[in-house]
């Protein structure tokens, strides 16, 4: 990879101390955003048909929460490379690579993830006696509380490698600081989100042996680990934006 221009960089616009080097759109970003698109529409409320009466509409609206709760961690994993990409503008081979292999994964484990979502939201509604929001799915003939932690392991392990693929993106971008010419903040910023996306692994594994050790009346705690999530992606990142130097554009 070529070193990049002083005249290019100088072109490029500047956020909190960040060198926006991938503003302009690529086929890969496109492909990697309609790949995205489509793992949303496989989470959307699933319909035979338009509801025909109110009772239909409600149904089908206690879906609705599983598709928000399942559509977070997909979300996420979008944001972060497309901010990584973004910044950083990198299209070797091995940023390609990771790429499809992001896209890949994302499509396979959406089902299994928005599954969790849909126990998530029937077990609080049970315990809550949320009855506006049950599906009944405890109580359909395919359930069985026995098998549940494949779940978690279905999705701890989708979690493991989104995770590791992103921290793989930052660790290659680090490889080309001279031809990118990553200053110092940026330098922080592959760090410090290389070990969010750590945590996240970190927190997947938990569950996971969480899940295989407990019996299954207590196969929620395996779940209630991942509200700690909330604070990594989301508290931890605004912080991190929030108490960075500003540079003008």
């Amino acid at each position: 990879m070529e070193k990049l221009t002083g005249e290019f960089l100088a072109s490029c616009k500047r956020d909190r101390g960040r060198i926006l080097r991938g503003e302009a759109t690529t086929r890969l970003e496109t492909f990697v955003d309609a790949a995205f698109a489509f793992a949303f529409t496989m989470l959307v409320i699933s319909i035979d048909q338009i509801p025909r009466s109110p009772e239909e509409l409600i149904q089908l609206s206690k879906d609705i929460p599983s598709f928000v709760l399942s559509a977070l961690p997909i979300g996420s994993v979008w944001i972060a490379h497309s901010s990584w990409s973004r910044i950083f503008g990198l299209h070797d081979r091995f940023s390609v690579f990771l790429s499809l292999l992001l896209v890949v994964l994302v499509l396979v484990f959406v089902y299994p993830m928005k599954l969790i979502a849909q126990i998530t939201v029937e077990y609080f509604s049970v315990i809550f006696d949320w009855n506006f929001l049950s599906t009944g799915l405890f109580e359909s003939e395919s359930w069985s509380s026995e098998l549940v932690w494949v779940i978690f392991l279905y999705v701890a392990i989708g979690l493991i490698f989104l995770s590791l693929i992103l921290i793989a993106f930052y660790q290659n971008t680090l490889k080309f600081g001279q031809e990118l010419s990553i200053t110092e903040e940026e330098t922080k910023h592959c760090i410090t989100f290389s070990l969010i996306w750590g945590v996240v692994a970190g927190t997947a594994v938990l569950s996971m042996l969480i899940a295989s050790i407990v019996s299954p009346e207590n196969i929620q705690l395996a779940g209630y680990i991942y509200f700690s999530l909330f604070l990594t992606t989301v508290v931890v990142p605004i912080q991190y934006f929030k108490y960075r130097p500003l540079t003008p554009s």
